[in-house]
């Protein structure tokens, strides 16, 4: 409607107007939430970070020897103690380091154990094929409250 002169402001129509949030405030909304979801989802996800960490290193350490078995004549494993493990060719400690060490020893960190099902296993041993040998093999590494277990299926070597 076209304001003429003289005509009172009081009488034009309401402008349109739209009610509901503007694109921008949903942004920060949702960032917002992120943010909250983001905190809350690690803050309660620390208690057995030690733990994680050390089963997915030994897992990359086992998948190491493995490899190192499929491509040499000798046998490849890795030594279990309670609080250690070594990288082993041919039943011996070996020549060369564990990956990211430097030392072909590994020892958790402090707290953390390591225990092996079944129990009468010293070493995870790997032949040329890369299988471990006709029994499956459990490895839990633990800090008394949380634990994680590594297993190396028989005869196939898959460690998931």
């Amino acid at each position: 409607m076209k304001r003429e002169k003289g005509m009172n402001a009081s009488r034009l129509p309401p402008t349109s107007r739209q009610n509901g949030f503007t694109l921008i405030e949903i942004i920060a909304v949702l960032i917002l939430l992120a943010i909250v979801a983001a905190v809350a989802t690690f803050a309660g996800g620390t208690a057995d970070t030690k733990v994680a960490a050390a089963t997915a290193l030994m897992k990359s350490h086992l998948r190491f020897a493995q490899v190192r078995a499929m491509n040499d004549t000798n046998t490849w494993g890795i030594g279990l103690g309670s609080t250690s493990y070594t990288l082993q060719t041919g039943g011996t400690t070996a020549a060369i380091n564990l990956p990211g060490t430097d030392s072909p020893t590994m020892n958790l960190a402090s707290g953390l154990t390591l225990s092996v099902n079944p129990s009468s296993i010293t070493a995870v041993t790997f032949d040329s094929w890369g299988s471990p040998g006709p029994t499956t093999i459990s490895i839990s590494i633990s800090d008394g409250a949380n634990s994680r277990t590594i297993t190396v299926t028989r005869k196939t070597g898959f460690i998931p």
